[in-house]
């Protein structure tokens, strides 16, 4: 999976929001929807990694401003349940 240009940093931790290893922590159906979803406009925004879960994989689209998020089994879910913060 390619490098992103745009690191952004999380507040409270001072931890990339896209970790380096990023290959490492998604399951192979949350990289395959990932680059998919990057073929029609959708960034990696973030990752969400709670403690004791499976990382939760944020997307954004620039152009309209709506966040996606990819649960485990690879699936979209536009209307995740989690309060985003910009």
């Amino acid at each position: 999976m390619r490098k992103h240009v745009y690191p952004s940093y999380e507040r409270r931790h001072g931890e990339p929001a896209i970790p380096g290893d990023l290959d490492s922590l998604l399951s192979p159906a949350q990289r395959r929807t990932l680059e998919q979803a990057e073929s029609f406009g959708w960034r990696l925004a973030y990752v969400r990694h709670p403690l004791f879960q499976t990382p939760m994989v944020i997307i954004a689209r620039d152009d309209d401003g709506a966040f996606a998020s990819i649960n485990e089994a690879g699936e979209l879910e536009f209307s995740p349940s989690l309060v985003l913060r910009h």
